[in-house]
């Protein structure tokens, strides 16, 4: 029996500039991921979609406009890009007061994704996680590699990558070319 790798999958929707939209635009995220069978544990789901709010909630409360979300399944990896309309410079992780209501997503995006990061579009900026494994056992991959999942869409283009616990958020960057 020849093993064959699964199709890969891709989906947009358009989120409006109402904050009270970002729960459901999550929650289409993981209907989406739940319609194409993608074999991801439980706990994965939950991740994604805890996320995904996070970061259509940052493009749409900071922008004040909607976003553009695509959701993309190469057969390892669920990856979700959030891009709207903002130009300017690229968000960073900050660090946030324990007393604060806000400022901990991107904490949470760097804690739980497997890689993230953020790239420039022509009319503003994308950031994109990503969920699953690069390998059959589920492990936390190491940065080199992944380098190859982040082919989505197969474009040539500079990204900012940040692995989880590579300090890439506290000034070193780590660029890469996706292929």
């Amino acid at each position: 029996m020849t093993f064959r790798a699964p199709a890969p999958k891709s989906s947009s929707l358009r989120v409006p500039s109402d904050v009270s939209s970002v729960s459901s635009a999550r929650r289409r995220v993981v209907a989406i991921v739940r319609d194409w069978d993608v074999p991801l544990a439980e706990d994965t789901v939950e991740t994604l979609e805890l996320l995904a709010g996070e970061v259509i909630a940052n493009a749409v409360v900071h922008t004040g406009e909607g976003c553009r979300v695509t959701v993309s399944w190469d057969g390892t990896r669920v990856r979700l890009e959030a891009e709207d309309v903002e130009g300017g410079l690229l968000p960073q992780r900050a660090p946030a007061d324990l007393d604060e209501e806000s400022g901990r997503g991107l904490q949470l995006v760097d804690g739980l994704a497997q890689a993230w990061g953020v790239r420039p579009t022509t009319t503003g900026k994308a950031v994109w996680f990503e969920v699953g494994s690069c390998s059959p056992s589920q492990s936390r991959p190491s940065p080199v590699a992944c380098e190859s999942d982040l082919s989505f869409g197969g474009a040539r283009r500079p990204v900012t990558v940040a692995e989880p616990g590579c300090g890439v958020l506290s000034g070193s960057r780590s660029h890469v070319t996706a292929t």
